[in-house]
């Protein structure tokens, strides 16, 4: 587990902030060890649904690495969702158990008591005094990496959300390559954190890919443009990943020229294809050299993918960024598309436009910041780069 390696090599080292907020690998590892403990005394066994039902704070990390711990397979879930939705995830899903936020609590016990499924308001003061109360779990819970570790549910856009059950295999994969191919992660990496957790893309590049590398996940909770410009400042975030919309905040934002953006080195966008215009406006406000990035088809048979992206020069960005969809399509890919290949996780990859295997982005040179790279293309969208979809 990676979270536990980072804990043994740099216990003391950032994994989590939220402003004055701070979790370290070391804190945050043992805060897993006591959630295991908890859903232990709940009767929760390996192999159990458990929901989060939780915005970007820290209580989400603490949750979903200590749910994997003890064997659970988390069931993330938007806090937004109301009654009926909660209600159908949970059923749905098969989980008993939902945390959730007190901003949202209405909603998930009405739909919790629906589903027959146990409610557990989570509040800073009051979950630390919970998870002190209970007797950690010291060990790890043996599962294959064939198993179930998370449940993503599907927009729905076309009928009811269907979930996409990602394996261990699949996550370990993804931050894999995340990490050592994509964006070349190190330790010293300061992630900006404004994508929802309980997404694929904030999940996958954001926190599996941070405590892969041992680097700093800096939280915020529901973006705004200042918010985030005063973190980027504030932590001197090396790696920002966004939406397009995101991006076309911070350009909006009257104050964007005063703030000093120079420790960035990649900017990600995915969700949906960035706009030409905007690519071109955030590059000479900002300075980044731009990378494009297409998000990987999805087998219309198979249904499975595992390349997060193949990366191509910036030339070929502004021709196909305004077409590019970045999302999962239900077309096979064709030879000029991609190539079908085998991975750690056993399921196809097809990688999209050029077919080339990803490749890791190079560092800046020089120590005065230089220029970071954006990847404009529709990167790691609405599902999962490597996932399996079937109906639980």
């Amino acid at each position: 587990m990676n979270l536990i390696r980072q804990a043994d090599t740099k216990p003391d080292r950032t994994a989590i902030r939220l402003d004055d907020v701070v979790l370290s690998y070391a804190q945050l590892e043992d805060a897993t060890r006591k959630v295991a403990g908890l859903l232990a005394e709940r009767g929760v066994q390996p192999g159990e649904r458990v929901a989060v039902m939780l915005p970007n704070v820290p209580q989400f990390a603490v949750l979903y690495y200590g749910i994997l711990r003890m064997g659970g397979v988390v069931v993330p879930m938007n806090p937004l969702l109301k009654e009926r939705e909660v209600a159908y995830y949970l059923g749905n899903s098969g989980a008993k158990l939902i945390f959730t936020a007190e901003g949202c609590r209405a909603e998930a016990e009405a739909g919790a008591k629906q589903a027959d499924a146990e409610v557990v308001v989570v509040q800073a003061t009051d979950f630390a005094a919970l998870l002190a109360a209970v007797t950690p779990v010291q060990g790890i819970a043996q599962r294959a990496g064939t198993e179930t570790a998370v449940i993503l549910y599907t927009s729905g856009t076309t009928g009811q959300p269907k979930g996409a059950e990602l394996t261990h295999a699949n996550l370990a994969r993804n931050a894999e390559v995340c990490v050592d191919e994509l964006f070349g992660l190190t330790a010293e990496d300061v992630v900006f954190g404004g994508l929802p957790l309980f997404h694929v893309f904030g999940q996958t590049c954001g926190l599996n890919a941070v405590i892969a590398a041992g680097a700093t996940l800096t939280l915020l909770p529901r973006f705004d443009a200042a918010k985030a410009l005063e973190i980027l400042v504030r932590d001197r975030a090396t790696v920002f990943e966004a939406v397009p919309t995101m991006y076309m905040a911070l350009l909006n934002h009257p104050g964007l020229a005063e703030h000093d953006l120079s420790a960035l080195r990649i900017c990600v966008s995915g969700g949906s294809a960035m706009p030409v215009e905007v690519m071109t406006s955030f590059e000479q406000s900002t300075g980044p050299r731009c990378w494009r990035a297409t998000g990987c088809r999805r087998h219309p048979r198979r249904r499975r993918s595992t390349c997060p992206a193949t990366v191509a020069p910036a030339r070929s960005a502004r021709r196909s960024a305004a077409s590019s969809s970045g999302s999962l399509t239900n077309r096979a890919p064709t030879s000029d598309q991609g190539k079908s290949a085998r991975s750690p996780s056993s399921a196809t990859t097809s990688c999209g436009a050029t077919g080339r295997s990803p490749r890791r982005p190079r560092r800046p040179s020089g120590t005065d910041g230089s220029t970071p790279v954006i990847w404009p293309g529709g990167m790691m969208t609405g599902s999962t780069s490597s996932w399996t979809a079937r109906r639980t």
